[in-house]
């Protein structure tokens, strides 16, 4: 079976206005997960049309799309594409699992929320000709899950290849995150067993990592089982925390001896009436200039993430946030949503 994967281009990532060298940064993860659920003698190709031109004249007999919410109308555009040549096209991602109706319009089938264990029932009912028209996350486990098919991803046409994600979800449940309603249904926060997870690090080249795991440090157990065998790998990495994470217990500390130099903190908002209606409660009452000097103490560059437009935002957020990262000493780079 001829088998593409699909990951379309952000319309940001397009916009002559936009920075297309922050698209090219990791490759496409979750595809080339679930392309490790294909038989071995499928024919496979994987194409980011963020660093690739895609090619429609192809036949695939199967096509999977990812989609978001700024990549929909080219994903709807190339799954009609691909449907008018009689391949079967199935749709998933944030976008296709929050406006399901939507999607299923341009696929034959649809996948709301993980597909880990969905999609392989699906590839079960498709050889028999029976594949549903939409498929539903029910169990959440990455036991058991395969290694990742890394030799679909071309490497050298992203600045972070060695990419990596060892959970999914995070065991907080702000409001303005994507979180809970791609994962409505089951278990929102869930890790891979420690040795799976050190087996995919043992898999990557060189030295530099990049955990795209929503919360590295969510699970204390499980991170701390991680970051003891990761001693001795002579690994450096970034992965993102919780201001509370870098507070609580010894936890950073383990991180930064495993090779953490880099981490994203979302501190979101200095008003305490702004955390308390987004849900963002593990910042309640936490000390932000505390958290700066510890990670400075350890060698861990801080990544520090603003939202603004909040209810409780007034015209002078901006010039407040500022004067405090500077006052804080958090020079490095902030992200403002």
């Amino acid at each position: 079976m001829k088998v593409k994967m699909i990951l379309p281009a952000l319309t940001e990532a397009k916009s002559p206005f936009g920075r297309p060298v922050k698209y090219s940064l990791f490759p496409p993860l979750g595809l080339a997960t679930l392309a490790a659920y294909l038989s071995p003698d499928d024919e496979v190709e994987l194409c980011d049309q963020h660093v690739e031109t895609l090619n429609l004249d192809d036949e695939p007999d199967l096509v999977m799309i990812e989609v978001y919410i700024t990549n929909a109308y080219r994903a709807y555009r190339i799954a009609d594409r691909y449907r008018s040549t009689g391949a079967y096209v199935i749709l998933g991602g944030l976008h296709a699992s929050a406006l399901p109706d939507e999607a299923a319009a341009h696929a034959d089938s649809i996948f709301v929320g993980p597909a880990e264990d969905s999609f392989p029932q699906f590839l079960k009912d498709f050889k028999l000709h029976n594949p549903k028209k939409v498929y539903r996350s029910a169990v959440r486990t990455l036991d058991g899950m395969p290694p990742v098919r890394r030799d679909l991803i071309k490497r050298e046409r992203y600045l972070v290849p060695n990419s990596i994600v060892v959970s999914r979800g995070c065991p907080h449940h702000c409001s303005f995150c994507y979180k809970d309603a791609f994962y409505s249904g089951g278990k929102s926060f869930y890790t891979q067993q420690v040795d799976a997870a050190l087996a995919e690090i043992e898999r990557l080249p060189g030295r530099h990592l990049y955990f795209l795991d929503d919360h590295l440090l969510g699970n204390k157990r499980f991170a701390s089982a991680l970051f003891e065998g990761m001693r001795g790998m002579n690994r450096v990495f970034q992965s993102a925390a919780t201001v509370a994470s870098i507070l609580d217990g010894d936890l950073i500390e383990r991180a930064a001896e495993a090779g953490m130099r880099s981490v994203f903190v979302g501190f979101e908002t200095l008003s305490s009436e702004n955390l308390r209606q987004s849900n963002k409660v593990q910042n309640l009452s936490r000390d932000y200039a505390a958290a700066v000097s510890r990670l400075h103490e350890l060698g861990i560059m801080i990544n520090g993430s603003f939202v603004f437009g909040l209810d409780h935002d007034d015209r002078d957020v901006f010039s407040r946030t500022v004067e405090w990262a500077f006052k804080t000493a958090l020079p490095q780079l902030l992200t403002i949503s």
